[in-house]
C-alpha cells in the first residue's frame, strides 16, 4: 500500500504544482480554468509515470542486491517488507479488492504450514498479503525462480523450489521446510494441487505435501481462495473481488492423531464444500 499511495500521491503533487505555475504565469489568460484542468492533467500524468519508474528502479536494486546462489537461512524484515509491499502494489494495480473471513482462527504467533487451492498466479499475491504480519515461505515450481525480479525476493524471503522430476531435490527441499518450521524460521505455504487449475475445479491432492507438518508437527491453515482467476480478465476496467477464508486450523495434536492421506482427503473435501466445486 505504501508504494500505491506514493504513486498517487507524487501523481496528485505533480498535477497540483504544475497547475500553480501555470496560473501565476497566465492568470490573465482567457479560459484560464480549462487550460488549469488539461495542465494538471498533463502534471499528474507526468508525476505518475516518474513515480512509478522510481518505484520499480528500486524494487529492481533490491532484487538484485540478492545472492540468488546463496542459501538463506534467517528472514530479513527488510526484504519481508520490500516483498510484501510490491504485492499490494501489484494488487492495487490490478483493482485487487481482497475480503477475508475467519482470520482470527489462524496462530500468528507460532509457524505454521498453510495449505490452499490454486487457480492464479494471484494467489500468492493475495496469500502474501493477507498474512503479511507472519514470514511465510511459497513451496514453488522451478520454473517460478527464473522470473528475473522475483527470483531475487523468492531467495532472500526463503521461498523453496519444488522439483518433483528430481526425487533428490524434491526430498531436500521437503526437509529444507521441515527445518525451517522446527527452528521458528518462517510458516510455509503450499498449494497440495501442485498446479494451477486451469478449469476452476479443485484438483486431485498430492499428500507428500503433508509430510512437512507431519514430521514438524505445526499446526496447519486451511484455506480457499475465489476470484484470482479473474484478475486478468477484469483488468484494468473492472475491480475484482477476491475471497480469502479460513476455514479450519488443525493443531499439532491432531496432526498427532492422522496421516498424511487421510488428511489429505479431509482438507480437499473441506475445500471442496466450502468452494462448491
Amino acid at each position: 500500500m505504501f508504494f500505491y499511495l506514493f504513486n498517487i500521491v507524487s501523481a496528485f503533487a505533480g498535477g497540483i504544482i504544475n497547475a500553480i505555475l501555470f496560473y501565476f504565469r497566465h492568470f490573465d489568460s482567457s479560459s484560464v480554468v480549462l487550460k488549469l484542468i488539461l495542465t494538471f492533467c498533463s502534471g499528474f500524468v507526468s508525476a505518475f509515470l516518474i513515480a512509478f519508474i522510481l518505484i520499480w528502479i528500486f524494487f529492481i536494486i533490491a532484487a538484485g542486491a540478492v545472492n540468488p546462489n546463496k542459501e538463506y537461512n534467517t528472514v530479513s524484515k527488510f526484504y519481508h517488507w520490500v516483498f510484501v509491499s510490491w504485492y499490494e502494489y501489484i494488487n492495487c494495480i490490478s483493482r485487487v479488492k481482497i475480503k477475508t473471513s475467519g482470520m482470527d482462527k489462524i496462530p500468528f504467533g507460532t509457524r505454521f504450514l498453510i495449505v490452499s487451492n490454486h487457480r492464479s498466479a494471484f494467489d500468492v499475491f493475495v496469500q502474501a498479503v493477507v498474512l503479511k504480519k507472519e514470514p511465510v515461505g511459497v513451496i514453488s515450481k522451478p520454473e517460478n525462480f527464473n522470473l528475473p525480479l522475483a527470483k531475487g525476493f523468492m531467495t532472500r524471503n526463503l521461498y523453496l523450489s519444488l522439483d518433483r522430476d528430481d526425487v533428490k531435490k524434491a526430498l531436500g527441499t521437503i526437509l529444507k521446510a521441515i527445518s525451517l518450521l522446527k527452528n521458528n524460521v518462517t510458516s510455509i505455504s503450499v498449494f497440495p494441487e501442485g498446479t494451477r487449475s486451469k478449469n476452476g475445479i479443485l484438483g486431485e491432492f498430492k499428500p507428500g505435501c503433508l509430510k512437512v507438518a507431519e514430521s514438524s508437527l505445526c499446526p496447519v491453515v486451511v484455506a480457499v481462495m475465489d476470484g484470482t482467476q479473474n484478475v486478468s480478465k477484469n483488468f484494468p476496467f473492472r475491480k475484482t473481488i477476491v475471497n480469502f477464508d479460513v476455514i479450519k486450523v488443525y493443531s499439532s495434536e491432531d496432526i498427532k492423531k492422522t496421516n498424511t492421506i487421510d488428511l489429505s482427503a479431509e482438507i480437499r473435501q473441506l475445500m471442496l464444500d466450502k468452494l462448491g466445486k
